[in-house]
């Protein structure tokens, strides 16, 4: 269902970067509130950060649209991206997640354990190093 990295192969004409996985919010939102509805939710936050906007829908344009759409069917359920606005430092800084809980994330497009190679762990090293070479 991805295309280049996420799937180790070229990436698919028209892909905007190495890895790419289109309609993956919107497939990711709808899944959400299927199962939120069972749930009794109202209302879904979503992840994204400014750098996200690389892709369309990592943008704030694309969650108010999946914001009207999701809310005008049934069941009603509103979408933000609070952090939308935000560098992931920032969000780190302002969320106040500890350092040991940081440390095990990764966001490789390779595979399970991080590679450090690809743009995912790149990013990731990267907002590392410039939130401790804030502090």
């Amino acid at each position: 269902m991805g295309s280049g990295d996420l799937i180790n192969s070229n990436p698919i004409e028209g892909s905007p970067s190495s890895e790419w996985w289109p309609y993956r919010n919107q497939l990711l939102v709808t899944l959400a509130c299927m199962r939120g509805i069972s749930l009794g939710i109202n209302k879904l936050m979503v992840g994204s950060v400014k750098t996200d906007g690389f892709h369309k829908d990592g943008t704030a344009g694309f969650y108010e649209r999946i914001n009207e759409l999701m809310s005008y069917q049934e069941g009603h359920v509103r979408i933000t991206a609070p952090a939308i606005e935000l560098s992931s430092v920032e969000l780190i800084k302002t969320s106040g997640i500890p350092n040991s809980l940081l440390h095990w994330a990764h966001s490789c497009h390779t595979g399970d354990i991080a590679c450090g190679e690809c743009r995912g762990c790149r990013k990731y090293q990267y907002t590392l190093r410039t939130l401790y070479d804030k502090q």
